[in-house]
This record gives structure tokens, C-alpha cells and sequence, in this order.
């Protein structure tokens, strides 16, 4: 059963076989770290994959069952640090301003659309957040929620019981005829 679910992590598939919701950005393939630290056990007459650690465990229950999970802006600050403000700013903030119609004045007085370069150079990552939330007249959240979609990748489906169960009687029977 492990080696299943393994095999699905390394392919990114669910168990009915279809590709995972891809990530909101980003190609880097996801729950890659988890099958080094998958586990499994005999428990009576049946088999039992687990994971060790606590937290691997509750990141595994979370995205097999697409669990939503809030952020405050100091989860946020704990996990990704604190950013320094005068930084210059991101080409992310400067590929929103310009979709955001972001336009400086001119020493003559006209309005100008920045290029994406501009901003990078002369503004800080402070001022171009700053200026995005006034643009959107966002007030900025100081909570919100993920929600993640199902990514299952635990259980056995009905054909991989069948091949573990004709496994293990031939093995059984091999066994018994080798007596």
C-alpha cells in the first residue's frame, strides 16, 4: 500500500487516477518530501500507512481531504519572516501596478505609464505595496483563508487490492508447496 501511495505522490495523481489541481503559481511538483517520511505497519490482519511525525501527518490529512487553513499576518511573518521594506520592489508589485494603471507625473506635468524597469529601480518594495493597496482601495486583510483542494493520494484502489491479494496467495501457496 505504501509503495502506491508513493508511486501516486511521484506521478502527482489522485486515486482515481487524474492529475492534481496544479499549484496557483509555480511548476515545482508538490508533497514531495512526504513519501521519504511515509511509514507502514502490519496491524492485526491488515496494513496501515503512517507517518511518524505530527506535523507531516496533519500537512498529509490537509491535502487528502482539502482542508482549508487560515493565515493571520503573523503566521505569515513566522513562516516567511519579515520583509525588508526598503527593498527594491518585486517584478510581481511592478507587473501589478502597470495592470493597475499605476502613472507618475512628468516634470512638465503630464502622466506617464512607468515602465516595469522604472519601478524596480525607484521604487521600494514599502512604497509599491503601498501604493497597490491605495490603487485597489484594499485595506488589506488581517486574516484569511487557503483553501486547498483534495489531493488524495492514501488508500488502495480496487484493482491494487486485487494484484495484493493474488501477491500474497502466491506467495502463500508457493510456501505451501515448497513443505
Amino acid at each position: 500500500m505504501r509503495a502506491y501511495s508513493r508511486k501516486r505522490l511521484r506521478e502527482q495523481r489522485g486515486l482515481d487516477g487524474k492529475s492534481w489541481k496544479k499549484r496557483k503559481n509555480g511548476k515545482k511538483k508538490m508533497l514531495r518530501g512526504l513519501s521519504k517520511k511515509m511509514r507502514a505497519r502490519s496491524v492485526g490482519l491488515s496494513g496501515e500507512v503512517f507517518f511518524a511525525n505530527g506535523k507531516t501527518a496533519e500537512i498529509a490529512y490537509q491535502h487528502q481531504h482539502g482542508m482549508p487553513e487560515e493565515w493571520t499576518g503573523k503566521k505569515a511573518e513566522k513562516v516567511y519572516g519579515k520583509p525588508d521594506y526598503k527593498d527594491p520592489a518585486t517584478r510581481y508589485q511592478a507587473r501589478a501596478l502597470k495592470k493597475e494603471g499605476y502613472k507618475v507625473r512628468l516634470p512638465n506635468g503630464r502622466k506617464k505609464k512607468p515602465t516595469m524597469r522604472w519601478i524596480m529601480e525607484n521604487l521600494s518594495l514599502g512604497q509599491a505595496g503601498l501604493i497597490l493597496r491605495i490603487l485597489r482601495d484594499d485595506p488589506g486583510e488581517s486574516r484569511w483563508v487557503i483553501e486547498l483542494p483534495d489531493r488524495s493520494f492514501l488508500g488502495t484502489t480496487r484493482q491494487e487490492i486485487d494484484k495484493l491479494a493474488s501477491m500474497i496467495f502466491d506467495e502463500t501457496s508457493g510456501r505451501i508447496n515448497s513443505i
